[in-house]
Parts: C-alpha cells; structure tokens; sequence
C-alpha cells in the first residue's frame, strides 16, 4: 500500500509541475488540467496489475462494434430476452478474454 501512494505522489507532484509549466501560456489547459487531475489519476488507483489491461480502451471499442455488428444484421429485435440472448454469450467470451489478458 506504501507503494502506491509513493506512486500517487509521485504522480501528482509531476501534474503539478505540468500545470505550472503551462499556465502561463495556457491558462485554460492549466485550468482544466487542474479541474480534472482527479480523473487521470484514477488509473493509478488500480492495482498495477491491471494497467496493462486498462491503459487503452480497445477492448471497450472492439466489444462496442461487436454488439454494433451482430444487432445491424437483426435490425429490430422482437423482445428484451432476444437481444439478450445474442449479447449474453459476446460479453461472456469479451469477459474471458479480459481475464486471459495477462
């Protein structure tokens, strides 16, 4: 656990530094930098485990234009149970597939 918030630390002081360096010039990117540190910083507050599997969201986009590409072929479902029954099985194969990431 002392590891990490060594990390975190780390971590903000060179935002901090990042954002001093340009505000002066960018007032606007320093402000909104600074308004959002919160939100880069979320990835750092995974396990580092998981920074390889999470540093990129591919595997988010491919799962999006997966269910993209099987629902166009349907068209318009008759029921809530028939998308499901074609969604269900992608999203468990998309799961263990994350899993096996190593």
């Amino acid at each position: 656990m002392f590891e990490k918030a060594k990390i975190l630390g780390e971590a903000h002081t060179k935002a901090h530094g990042m954002i001093a360096t340009y505000e002066d010039k960018y007032p606007r990117l320093a402000k909104y930098l600074n308004d959002h540190i919160g939100d880069v910083m979320t990835f750092l507050a995974f396990a580092s485990s998981h920074h390889r599997k999470i540093h990129s969201t591919n595997l988010v986009e491919r799962f999006n234009k997966e269910i993209k590409r099987r629902t166009k072929v349907v068209g318009a479902f008759p029921s809530q149970g028939s998308v499901l029954r074609l969604l269900v099985p992608l999203a468990v194969d998309t799961n263990a597939k994350w899993l096996e990431r190593q």
